[in-house]
């Protein structure tokens, strides 16, 4: 699910970043608009890679990370993409929660 969440944000980011820079001629809002969304696609394909290797260490971060997310895809629910993106972060966050147990009882 991270990595289909990734997915998602990096396609979204080169998306914005022709509507914005190409279409708009708006070069420097797409760029920190282009460059925030490839940072958040980056840290959760980081995390879904890290959750596997090292579960204990890497929990409670990754949670944050996916809340975060979620807040940030509140903010813009009338977009089809940030609906997907809020059910797939809703999904996520209740596997992690349900989950928690198998994660932090590993050597």
């Amino acid at each position: 699910m991270f990595f289909l969440n990734a997915i998602l944000w990096f396609i979204y980011s080169v998306f914005i970043y022709y509507d914005m820079a190409i279409v708009n001629n708006n070069k420097t809002s797409a760029d920190i608009a282009a460059v925030f969304l490839f940072i958040m696609a980056a840290f959760m394909f980081i995390s879904g890679v890290m959750l596997g290797r090292q579960p204990k260490r890497v929990y409670y971060p990754t949670l944050v990370l996916i809340v975060l997310n979620t807040i940030f895809t509140l903010m813009n629910l009338s977009d089809l993409l940030y609906l997907v993106a809020f059910v797939i972060d809703a999904v996520i966050i209740s596997l992690l929660l349900s989950l928690w147990k198998e994660y932090l009882s590993t050597p």
